[in-house]
């Protein structure tokens, strides 16, 4: 019997970024997880391609299927994964320097933020000089994404799918944050994709304006959020670009500090 030829390497390269953007959809928080359809979709890759990668993902236990409800979910070696990693990547203390940059040279109170899901989390921040203090968040705080600079920063670097089924997914949340509500989280995406970087200005704190840029991973999906906030006296628009440009050039940094040496 003749057996069948190994993969090319181009074609296994392809079989694992797809099964990685699987994976990415998969982390999304919903609870009941994802139809092979909806992955489909998701995704943009054929029913075929999805199921065939499923299969092995099941096989390796990084994904779990529901045999009743037909439904996939992030399976238990993932978990124990994420363990292993975060054992080795202290994102704060990687990311503490630049916090105490940008607070010595804004005075200003600043923030790192993570994506978690469909949700932004306060992981760190320094506060700043003014004699009027600016504390929108704390540390451990968490904000549906596009409530607030970091989240439309983070959403900035999405698809306009994606962006929208995470707007929409935080309308039962909007009734604690000021004027917030769906037209006005798309109203401020637009600002921010036209702009370039997030800026929200008195819709979630009233007299607070922030401003802030995502931080990448190497494939250039948002990892988190850089912010800087202060009363609005202290952010007139002609400040703007000047706090972005140092942002953006701390976000950077950071995604070559995470990426760490690339293998030969």
């Amino acid at each position: 019997m003749q057996s069948n030829p190994a993969p090319a390497p181009r074609d296994t390269a392809q079989s694992l970024r797809r099964s990685i953007e699987i994976l990415k959809t998969l982390s999304a928080p919903m609870r009941r997880g994802f139809s092979l359809s909806e992955l489909s979709k998701l995704t943009g890759l054929p029913h075929p391609t999805v199921l065939r990668l499923l299969r092995h993902l099941t096989d390796m236990g990084m994904v779990a299927w529901n045999a009743d409800t037909k439904i996939y979910r992030l399976g238990p070696l993932t978990f124990e994964l994420g363990l292993a990693a975060a054992e080795h990547c202290d994102i704060r203390g990687v990311c503490g320097d630049t916090l105490d940059r940008l607070q010595a040279e804004t005075q200003d109170t600043c923030y790192l933020t993570l994506r978690s899901g469909f949700d932004a989390v306060c992981i760190d921040r320094r506060e700043g000089v003014s004699p009027i203090r600016v504390l929108t968040l704390d540390i451990g705080s968490r904000r549906p994404l596009g409530v607030g600079a970091a989240g439309l920063a983070i959403l900035n670097r999405l698809p306009d799918e994606e962006a929208e089924a995470i707007i929409q997914s935080s309308e039962p949340k909007l009734d604690r944050y000021n004027r917030m509500s769906l037209d006005i989280m798309r109203m401020l995406l637009r600002e921010t994709r036209e702009r370039g970087y997030a800026v929200c200005g008195n819709w979630v704190t009233l007299g607070v304006t922030a401003i802030a840029v995502p931080v990448c991973t190497g494939d250039g999906r948002p990892l988190g959020a850089l912010s800087i906030s202060a009363v609005n006296h202290r952010m007139p628009a002609e400040r703007w670009p000047t706090l972005f440009q140092r942002l953006d050039k701390e976000a950077r940094l950071i995604q070559k500090k995470l990426q760490g040496a690339a293998p030969p």
